[in-house]
């Protein structure tokens, strides 16, 4: 039975799941803002009939006299209506009953708001994404017709550019947005004072049709104080990001920003007043000059206000304050597309010179960076959380710098030979744009790059085989560093690293999890074995080729199945240096640890060896070498079964509670060697998870924590697991836990030098638990 809750739009598989969701934190806070916004509206009302030149004040010192206003919000894009919120909804009341309200000198015609209908973030989401997912959908159909008809490789990549890039006249509108903030701002500060630059793919001439404008406001003086005071980014230590988790998580879920409208409904009553005296030193006292001086978050709603007030061709006007960069974000219909205004954005805006140069310098790179961003979107590698376009461009440099394939010029070496001075927070972000001096320092022989299938290939190649668990990418010198040393990054992440070439503090991709990078690995040797050097893929009148096939063969399958389940439970876990311990007592107290765990800590429970059905299989070769190895271990045990003795006085040997197995089906029972990469099964355990034990543990951990004191880690979870204990009313989940060796334990020193314990979960019950399977699995595997 599937329970659904209609205001977040969630689907739960039982009761106990569907319970937690509704105590917990988020539902919670979802339901208060719907009461929250239902209250507003009933002290509300909807007023119309405005002349466009009706400015706020106007509306305030007429509506005064019915009751306090706690906020005025206008219409953005024509400004024809407003909505006044009292403090109380007897002032409504008091405003209705008036039979005449002339404001501006024109008769409004006021009524009762009208409360629509409310929508969570989280479900909206659910139904952008659906969307989303849809055009995408459409969008690939449209595009594979198109390359179909086409008579070569480079031919359909051509078809691909042209589909997607902007035309000349949407370039051309994207530049009059840029023009009329350009005169909006200097109705309060001069041209002198500052400049709006368009930066990012709308300045690389990279933008695809729909996608977002970035642009930014620039102050002279902000730039002139930032280098007299030499403000630097701190230099902290690199901090290690466990489990590639930097405020986000390994999951489907994206990192939310947070989206406030310019009324600035959620603020409390302190911050309200201190932006509501800025706002009037700005607007009334005209002290414009005033305006680097209000902290960041102030300046940006300070200029959502400005936008407000006299940008009429605009609507969905927000400020994003949570990001690395704060932006006031609006919707122009015009471009029909979501503009993105920074303040100060100097790093952004050298980083897109920049990259612009790099295309000046290759022109036909930008048709590979088409091909690749489109590549990643439909490999489903391409949002918050995994690959963005900046990303995606360093990373073809990087590997054009790396290979040698074109003479481009690293950043280091154009900042070497330019006497430019270009200093922001304290990095050097100088460099030499005059092609004709680059060109004979560093590309004297015009060579042709090579062909885009080639190019693509070696690409896919070249990542998919790439240590990036290792390795952290230099994009400024075009080399790499060994995780292990010193950086400047201030985030480090333990699995993907790339250094952003200004910003040395910068790691672009440090909120990437392992399921990215592994699923792009994958992506990529797949694309690479559809390529081949020198031979571009041949066109078929009858099925998909060359970038239909790259672009839609789907590499993993859609659903993972019972063996993809326990393929993820695969673990290495490594142990102390054995070398410095005799008779392997480190192997032997990490099998214990684990097992100690599982059964006292999360409360699993044994299994009788007699209630598992499984069938004799016939001893093999490597079986006796295995329990030969084991034996060596002073685990002295039986080829089939291993039980530790009761009244044995070795306290180096697994408890015993524990059921310990060897597996005999080893080799699938027969007489040959194992794979070079096949793990050797040491000892199975069978458990039975009879209880829920992990759905909601955080939670309740969070509050046991804050209410008693004196417990150690150990004591924590357990005593966690007794009270999900109490309430959980799951069926049994029954699991075989494998401990292995490599195959270096059968060839070093007879097994003695072993440093890593290879663990597995293989779950025995059926189709009908996959779901609590999977939940399982991914909770024990952290």
């Amino acid at each position: 039975m599937t329970l659904t809750c209609t205001l977040c739009k969630l689907e739960f598989n039982n009761e106990d799941q569907f319970g937690q969701h509704l105590e917990g934190k988020r539902h919670k806070k979802i339901e208060s803002i719907k009461e929250e916004r239902e209250n507003s509206a009933k002290r509300s009302l909807f007023v119309s009939g405005l002349k466009k030149d009706t400015f706020i004040k106007q509306l305030e010192d007429h509506f005064i006299k019915f009751g306090k206003i706690n906020k005025i919000v206008t219409d953005n894009e024509k400004n024809s209506y407003a909505i006044i919120e009292f403090e109380e909804q007897r002032s409504v009341d008091l405003a209705l009953d008036c039979q005449e309200h002339i404001v501006n000198g024109k008769k409004m015609k006021i009524s009762r708001r009208e409360m629509k209908k409310f929508v969570s973030k989280i479900s909206s989401g659910h139904e952008k994404k659906k969307e989303l997912m849809n055009s995408l959908r459409e969008e690939a159909v449209a595009l594979n017709t198109l390359m179909g008809k086409c008579g070569s490789f480079d031919e359909q990549i051509d078809k691909l550019v042209e589909y997607f890039k902007l035309s000349d006249q949407d370039a051309e509108l994207r530049h009059e947005v840029k023009n009329k903030l350009v005169n909006i701002f200097s109705q309060f500060w001069s041209k002198e004072e500052f400049s709006v630059e368009i930066f990012g793919s709308s300045f690389t001439n990279l933008a695809c049709k729909g996608s977002d404008m970035d642009l930014s406001i620039l102050f002279k003086q902000y730039k002139i104080d930032n280098q007299l005071r030499q403000l630097k980014q701190p230099k902290v230590v690199a901090k290690q990001i466990k489990n590639g988790k930097n405020d986000s998580t390994d999951s489907n879920m994206e990192s939310e920003e947070i989206e406030e409208e310019v009324d600035l409904e959620d603020e409390n009553e302190e911050e309200e007043h201190s932006l509501k005296e800025d706002v009037k030193k700005f607007f009334n006292d005209k002290k414009y000059e005033d305006f680097l001086k209000f902290d960041l978050e102030h300046q940006i709603k300070i200029l959502s206000r400005v936008i407000q007030r006299f940008y009429y061709d605009i609507k969905s006007l927000k400020t994003i304050t949570n990001t690395r960069c704060p932006v006031v974000r609006f919707h122009n219909d015009k471009i029909n597309t979501n503009c993105d205004l920074s303040l100060n954005n100097f790093l952004a805006c050298e980083n897109s010179r920049l990259l612009k140069l790099y295309l000046e310098l290759e022109p036909s790179l930008k048709n590979t960076i088409f091909v690749l961003r489109y590549w990643f979107r439909q490999k489903n590698l391409y949002s918050t959380n995994k690959f963005n376009s900046y990303t995606i461009m360093w990373m073809l440099i990087f590997y054009l710098q790396t290979k040698r394939i074109v003479n481009l010029p690293k950043v280091e070496d154009l900042a070497k030979i330019t006497n430019k001075v270009n200093e922001i927070h304290g990095w050097n972000c100088a460099f030499e744009d005059d092609i004709s001096k680059i060109k004979p320092a560093f590309m004297p022989n015009s060579s042709v790059l090579t062909t885009q299938n080639d190019l693509l290939k070696g690409f896919f190649e070249f990542y998919s085989q790439f240590s990036f668990e290792k390795e952290i990418i230099l994009t400024r010198n075009a080399n790499t560093v060994s995780l292990e040393k010193k950086t400047q990054l201030s985030k480090v992440s333990q699995f993907v690293n790339i250094q952003d070439p200004f910003d040395l503090s910068h790691n672009l991709t440090v909120n990437i999890p392992k399921s990215i990078l592994e699923r792009f690995k994958f992506e990529c040797k797949g694309s690479s074995e559809l390529l081949q050097y020198g031979h571009e893929p041949k066109r078929s009148a009858n099925k998909g080729w060359g970038m239909i096939l790259l672009t839609t063969k789907k590499s993993l399958p859609v659903n993972n199945n019972h063996k993809d389940l326990v393929e993820k439970s695969f673990i290495n876990l490594k142990i102390e240096d054995p070398k410095k311990i005799p008779d392997n007592i480190s192997l032997r107290k990490a099998i214990d640890f684990v097992m100690f765990l599982l059964t006292e800590c999360l409360l699993f429970q044994k299994l009788d060896q007699d209630t598992i059905q499984e069938k004799p299989k016939k001893r093999t070769r490597i079986l006796n070498q295995i329990c030969d190895k084991v034996d060596s271990l002073g685990l002295n045990c039986s080829p089939k079964r291993l039980r530790t003795g009761h009244g044995s006085q070795d306290p180096n040997r697994p408890a015993q509670t524990y059921v310990c197995v060897i597996d005999e089906s080893l080799n699938n029972n027969c007489e040959v060697e194992f794979e070079p990469d096949e793990a050797k099964t040491l000892a199975s355990y069978y458990l039975s998870v009879v209880k829920n034990t992990w759905q909601g543990r955080r939670a309740v951990k969070r509050d046991l924590i804050k209410t008693v004191t004196g417990l150690n880690d150990l004591e924590i979870e357990r005593i966690t697991s007794e009270k999900l204990f109490e309430n959980s009313k799951d069926k049994p989940v029954n699991f075989k836990i494998q401990f292995s060796f490599s195959e270096e334990f059968l060839n070093e020193n007879n097994g003695k030098n072993l440093s890593n314990l290879n663990i597995k979960f293989d779950l025995l019950n059926g189709e009908d638990q996959t779901k609590r399977q999977e939940e399982l699995i991914n909770f024990t595997s952290l």
